[in-house]
């Protein structure tokens, strides 16, 4: 009886593992002389993912994979919102020069 009483009890009050749920993830990216900062976001498959991206110039900021496009500027935070629904590693780059910023990686749950 005892055996099951804890064992009912390590079911209903164990921890739900934090990688089986989906979160919202907010990143602050900087980008200057053409290098992201942080170099490389990490997100598991289902969070939903914000970046608020600060430029030293403007451009054209792009999400392969996703295909997130957005103008940003410098001295104003843009926001690109997305759903982390693909899986694998993702180049951010600037659209106009296609010059690589930075990479997203999304691991599976």
């Amino acid at each position: 009886m005892i055996v099951l009483i804890l064992g009912g009890l390590f079911f209903v009050l164990r921890p739900e593992s934090p990688s089986g749920v989906p979160q919202d993830r907010t990143f602050d990216v900087s980008i200057e002389g053409g290098e992201m900062s942080p170099a490389e976001i990490s997100v598991n498959e289902g969070d939903s993912v914000t970046l608020r991206v600060s430029p030293d110039e403007p451009m054209e900021l792009h999400l392969h994979g996703y295909d997130v496009e957005q103008e940003v500027e410098p001295d104003q935070k843009a926001r690109l919102r997305f759903e982390a629904d693909l899986t694998g590693r993702f180049e951010i780059e600037d659209h106009e020069s296609e010059r690589e910023l930075g990479v997203l990686q999304v691991r599976p749950r």
